[in-house]
């Protein structure tokens, strides 16, 4: 610092902990009002050059931008301050309650997948009383695998609909009665659900008793177990009531790991 209390670039550098370009550029926008030395006509700043450069560090380091500061030091009043101040913390209080929301999500798709690795993978059957299960109907009717996707995209494009694929197991209702192109079952419908989720929907899955088993690996997997559900339903007086309806619960959306799909097969029956 000279003697007159005036301050040389290098030394706002050094003050500050920024580059001479930042100074520059503060400068430039009408922050920085330095005064030019006679002798050499360099810049030479001033006490209230500092005085600005502490706003500026405080306010950025709380989220105003290099325009609000501006504003703010061409009106420097109490009037003004704190109504931009308590704008900040209006657009704060937003940005928490987004955040919470998408957090919320985040979290509820991190329980519907942790549901499904507790399921019991081991072919067992297991019957179930499930109540009304509200779901996403993206299309009805068979859909060959590779157009599965498209779909999807499509009807998000149609219908502007709240899809939720990460997390939210995408669900076929199967034709047990014919067969698909790759040797599974051909579909009904296709439909996506969570129970954790708030999905928007259009259908619901029936309440009522129904049998389950779960495994993973290859979807193929289905064909073979489905005649082992209906050995089931013999051996223990049941009717099927329902078609076969498959679960991905973690597929292609999760992991390119085949052995890591996790799939569950639910029939409703009486």
């Amino acid at each position: 610092m000279s003697e007159n209390g005036l301050f040389k670039i290098g030394e706002i550098s050094k003050l500050f902990n920024i580059g001479v370009d930042s100074i520059r550029y503060y400068e430039k926008v009408g922050l920085l009002n330095p005064v030019r030395n006679e002798e050499n006509n360099y810049r030479l700043y001033t006490m209230d050059d500092i005085r600005t450069m502490n706003t500026v560090r405080e306010l950025l380091s709380i989220g105003f931008s290099t325009e609000d500061i501006l504003k703010l030091e061409k009106d420097r009043s109490l009037k003004h301050v704190t109504e931009m101040l308590g704008r900040e913390s209006s657009v704060i209080d937003d940005k928490i309650r987004e955040l919470t929301q998408i957090k919320g999500n985040i979290n509820s798709r991190l329980r519907s997948i942790n549901e499904a690795l507790n399921l019991d993978t081991s072919g067992t059957i297991h019957e179930l009383d499930l109540p009304e299960r509200n779901c996403l109907l993206i299309s009805e009717g068979a859909v060959p695998d590779n157009e599965i996707n498209y779909r999807l995209a499509e009807f998000k494009s149609y219908f502007s609909k709240d899809v939720t694929t990460i997390g939210a197991c995408d669900c076929y209702i199967l034709d047990t009665d014919r067969m698909g192109e790759n040797g599974d079952f051909a579909t009904k419908a296709i439909f996506f659900y969570s129970g954790y989720l708030n999905l928007d929907t259009n259908f619901a899955l029936e309440a009522g008793k129904y049998i389950s088993l779960a495994y993973r690996g290859r979807f193929s997997q289905t064909v073979d177990l489905y005649p082992g559900m209906l050995k089931y339903c013999e051996e223990h007086h049941l009717k099927q009531a329902g078609d076969l309806v498959e679960f991905c619960h973690i597929d292609r959306y999760e992991t390119s790991n085949v052995n890591e799909y996790l799939t569950q097969l639910q029939m409703r029956v009486v």
